[in-house]
């Protein structure tokens, strides 16, 4: 859900955006990144209302310049 609300996929499919993100990290740091967007997607970016005015990465993510957020 945040990779896509992010821009790294457009994707929904898991496997689909396993793929997407694995080029974009080191093979090294994928398990820490997953659990960073766990984290991240309970504490700030919940899925019904999202917190954009508390977000460390509003200003890199395209979802939070939508209206609604």
């Amino acid at each position: 859900r945040l990779s896509r609300r992010l821009g790294l996929t457009e994707h929904t499919d898991p496997v689909k955006v396993e793929r997407d993100l694995m080029p974009l990290l080191p093979v090294e740091d994928w398990e820490n990144w997953s659990i960073r967007l766990i984290y991240h997607g309970r504490a700030v970016c919940d899925a019904r209302k999202p917190a954009c005015d508390r977000c460390q990465l509003a200003d890199l993510c395209p979802s939070a310049m939508l209206p609604s957020n």
